[in-house]
């Protein structure tokens, strides 16, 4: 909820693209096979919005493995997020680890958003680490600007990436902007420009495409939303 675009298209946030071994892992935005706990939240795992106070979100989760083999635990993990709403004010700060035989992928996040009458604008911060090898950093800063029943959506993302002795390895840059135009209350034309600028080893694209390393990668997302 701290991303203009959400989880979809051209435009998400590259704090979802982690390049700590497992690209995220499996559970970047779902977790197959969990068992969830929501106080104060959505059935969508959403808060309830502004003014609604403290919201709180506990998930465990089994991987699909064959028994007795190195990978048995894939997948295996547990996740919590704590928030706090208020007026045009909201944070949260999220906590989540899953098992790999290559090692445990734990990622912590921060994040909030603030709405000034003529924009949101939202921020966010997470960590990537797996044991034993890199760690990643990524961050956000965006802005949802309505323009009467439209909205402009923007952001500037940044992932960084550290090997396991601390030295830089490589960083991916991202613009994205967008454009939504609402026909009805539930129905809306969109599009989305976004581009990802890569250095060092780093070689993040867009839609599951691929780049070089230090190479670039630009897309775009034009649609019809309509929610039933």
């Amino acid at each position: 909820m701290y991303d203009p675009f959400g989880t979809n298209g051209v435009g998400t946030s590259q704090t979802l693209n982690g390049a700590t071994g497992h690209q995220g892992g499996p559970t970047t935005v779902r977790a197959s096979n969990s068992i969830a706990y929501l106080y104060g939240m959505g059935f969508n795992g959403n808060s309830l919005g502004p003014g609604n106070g403290f919201h709180a979100f506990v998930q465990m989760y089994r991987g699909e493995n064959a028994s007795g083999a190195a990978t048995s635990n894939d997948g295996n993990g547990f996740s919590m997020r704590l928030g706090y709403d208020a007026g045009p004010l909201s944070v949260a700060f999220a906590n989540g680890s899953t098992k790999y035989a290559s090692g445990k992928v734990t990622t912590t996040g921060i994040g909030g958003s603030y709405y000034l009458g003529v924009a949101k604008v939202q921020a966010l911060w997470n960590k990537d680490k797996i044991s034993g090898g890199k760690t990643g950093t990524g961050t956000l800063i965006g802005a949802n600007v309505p323009m009467g029943t439209d909205e402009i959506r923007l952001s500037v993302s940044s992932y960084k990436t550290e090997l396991a002795t601390g030295a830089a390895d490589g960083k991916a840059n991202k613009f994205a902007l967008g454009y939504v135009s609402n026909l009805s209350k539930r129905t809306a034309l969109y599009a989305t420009y976004a581009r990802v600028s890569n250095s060092g080893t780093s070689a993040q694209a867009l839609n599951a495409s691929t780049t070089a390393a230090g190479g670039s990668s630009t897309g775009m997302d034009f649609g019809v939303r309509h929610a039933f």
